[in-house]
């Protein structure tokens, strides 16, 4: 290893503690060693969960089934558990279980071991999972090698005040919303330190570029959501383009609108400070020992851009985000160590470390595809759509398909799995209810944005709260009120929808 002073800065320094879930409630984290009993809380949802347990053997069993209202059991239970005890990997894990108990009794063991090994094998999932593993990896390399100190300082030189800080942090989230995953870690994983400095507590952070994320990427055409759903627009027969297929949804997408400028005008603190978030900022006033910079040299911000933008290019010209953020990583390192930041086995050793670090989130998304199975096969979607189907005028459709699916995104979160199952079936729906294509596809868009944006089991929100280092729950509740504002708004807007009389 070189002994100059740069290598001694970025690699040789004890490495920090990389970004974590915090999937357990504060009171269970602060437990002393040894022996741990178990929160009031935590005692009654098992309670409740075993009461729960018991009650589904009295449904419908088999995959041919009929399951109507007991679909809804393993979404809720989720919900309910996390809401209780704030432990988000159990409540994965039992849900998961739960759904499979209901399908298949006796052989219940082996059936969610299949369930589990059959969806983490599935191409798509091990895509995604992959991604997680190096976006970890990349995360680690940012952290420890000083890269997202060394962007948080070129950009804190944008920031005067805490309203120009917040304004940086939502800018760069839509310069880099083309992906949620490089916004939601490379955004918050440099600019939380920056915006601590000027009072702004991490959960703000955090709010702010999980608010904007997303969001912007729905209105972009070239993002990565839309290429999905326009494409399956197209497959499912409506429309022969997809850029001109998906412009026609814009117009519709009253959530992502809503959000962004949220963001913005919180940024700018036109919008108040609500809710939890008001404590986080009196938290970080009282403790401005957190906000101290350092000062030590560190590689140019330009080694942090350069991974960032291959993963932009690499996705649009060969739409694989996983090549990128793989090749990401490769270019990082190649650049470290021609410039002397680091060898490679110490780069690799980085690597590593980052994967270490996001790995409870590479558990909880393995948990949640077992989940997400066993609702598919418990027909929860149809069963909703099912209700929808005839009983509503074709203008209010759009309203109501918002309106069911923006629950059901909270309680369980689908995110790309939603679109995938219903934007073919909103498709047939409009064509024998002649409600409009565009905004109804817009509807279920905007209502899986918020889940993306909002829920406590979204991939995204889980990624922006390790890389913020906060915890999920903490995270997820100050969140929550500026999302709920951006789902009034888009509600509102479907309103007008149905008012006007928009059809296909």
């Amino acid at each position: 290893m070189a002994h100059d002073d740069r290598t001694t800065t970025a690699v040789s320094e004890p490495a920090t503690p990389g970004p974590t879930v915090a999937t357990h409630a504060t009171a269970d984290a602060a437990a002393p060693a040894g022996r741990r009993r178990p929160t009031r809380r935590t005692a009654s949802a098992y309670a409740g969960l075993v009461v729960v347990l018991a009650v589904s053997l009295l449904a419908p069993s088999g995959t041919d089934a009929s399951y109507g209202w007991w679909s809804l059991l393993p979404a809720v239970t989720l919900f309910a558990f996390v809401l209780t005890t704030h432990r988000v990997i159990e409540g994965f894990l039992w849900s998961g279980l739960l759904a499979t108990v209901i399908i298949y009794r006796g052989s219940v063991a082996t059936a969610w071991f299949d369930a589990l090994f059959g969806q983490i094998t599935d191409a798509d999932n091990a895509g995604l999972l992959v991604r997680l593993a190096a976006i970890g990896g990349l995360i680690g390399v940012f952290e420890r090698t000083g890269l997202a100190t060394s962007f948080a300082r070129a950009a804190g030189r944008l920031a005067r005040g805490p309203r120009t800080a917040g304004i940086v942090t939502v800018v760069l989230t839509l310069l880099l919303s083309n992906d949620s995953y490089v916004s939601a870690s490379g955004v918050t994983v440099s600019l939380a330190p920056v915006n601590r400095r000027f009072g702004l507590p991490r959960t703000f952070t955090a709010s702010l570029v999980r608010t904007a994320g997303e969001t912007a990427n729905t209105l972009n055409p070239i993002g990565t959501t839309p290429v999905l759903v326009a494409g399956l627009l197209v497959a499912a027969g409506y429309g022969t383009d997809q850029l001109s297929t998906y412009l026609g949804v814009l117009p519709y997408l009253f959530h992502s609108m809503a959000a962004v400028v949220i963001a913005l005008l919180l940024a700018a603190r036109v919008l108040p400070v609500v809710g939890p978030l008001r404590a986080d900022f009196r938290a970080a006033a009282a403790d401005p020992a957190q906000a101290a910079a350092g000062t030590g040299r560190l590689p140019h911000a330009l080694n942090f851009l350069a991974p960032v933008v291959v993963v932009i290019a690499t996705s649009l010209t060969t739409g694989n985000i996983e090549l990128g953020f793989l090749l990401g990583i490769l270019l990082t390192g190649a650049l470290l160590v021609v410039q002397g930041w680091t060898t490679i086995a110490g780069y690799v050793d980085t690597v590593i470390e980052g994967m270490k670090d996001i790995f409870p989130l590479i558990l909880l998304m393995a948990l949640a595809f077992v989940l997400v199975h066993g609702i598919s096969t418990l027909n929860f979607t149809e069963f909703v759509v099912q209700h929808v189907d005839g009983a509503i005028a074709p203008q209010w459709l759009p309203l109501i398909i918002f309106a069911i699916f923006a629950v059901t995104e909270m309680l369980v979160t689908l995110n790309w799995s939603l679109y995938i199952l219903m934007v073919p079936v909103l498709v047939q729906l409009c064509a024998q209810t002649g409600a409009s294509v565009p905004a109804t596809v817009a509807a279920v868009l905007s209502a899986g944005t918020l889940g993306i944006s909002a829920a406590i089991s979204s991939d995204v929100g889980l990624l922006t709260a390790s890389s913020a280092r906060i915890p999920l729950y903490r995270h997820w509740i100050t969140n929550l009120p500026y999302q709920v504002a951006a789902a009034a708004v888009a509600a509102a807007g479907f309103v007008v929808v149905g008012l006007l009389g928009v059809t296909g």
